[in-house]
């Protein structure tokens, strides 16, 4: 195959991700030939790609896990505390909205797959040990468990989806938003 092959490829690859992202967001029983449509490419190409929905929708949820690895790799290193930690977190996924709404409706499809609950079993974690981090510098209190924290937060994002969506703020005021709602939530 040559490069431009390959190009097109991805291109195309890419574009029903993310229309297949979109449109099962608002509607997890949108078929493969809406998203083939919604995406720009024929219904030949997004079956050579993917031969079921449940390949398409894995396919979804992985580009979402990566980019929410890539949006906050570092972040640890840019902050002085578990606090600052978390308000940058906040500002590197907000304008990820869209990936976490998918995420957060993995459960309508019926779609059980080992491999992504692992990662976000592993996200998961990793959010639990951050809280955990700022109970023991003081930020957090220390009454509220780290798992109802961190399922608020994850709650947070939907109001976010909508919001962004009717386009009423921007990320820089959501981002404001959630971590003040944060901080009277679960400060000290």
């Amino acid at each position: 195959m040559d490069k431009s092959t390959d190009a097109r490829i991805r291109r195309s690859h890419n574009a029903i991700v993310q229309a297949g992202r979109e449109l099962l967001n608002w509607n997890s029983e949108a078929t493969l030939t809406d998203i083939a449509s919604h995406a720009g490419v024929g219904r030949a190409t997004l079956y050579r790609l993917f031969e079921t929905k449940e390949q398409l929708v894995k396919a979804i949820a992985v580009d979402c896990l990566e980019a929410f690895d890539k949006a906050t790799a570092g972040l640890e290193a840019e902050s002085g505390n578990a606090i600052n930690t978390i308000q940058l977190l906040f500002k590197a996924v907000m304008p990820l909205a869209e990936e976490q709404q998918f995420l957060m409706n993995l459960d309508s499809f019926a779609f059980e797959d080992k491999e992504l609950l692992t990662i976000m079993e592993k996200q998961q974690k990793e959010m639990i040990e951050l809280v955990e981090l700022a109970k023991t510098e003081g930020s957090i209190d220390i009454n509220v468990p780290s798992e109802w924290i961190v399922e608020v937060v994850n709650a947070l994002f939907y109001p976010v989806w909508v919001l962004r969506n009717e386009q009423r703020y921007d990320d820089e005021a959501l981002t404001d938003l959630v971590f003040r709602t944060f901080l009277r939530g679960f400060g000290n």
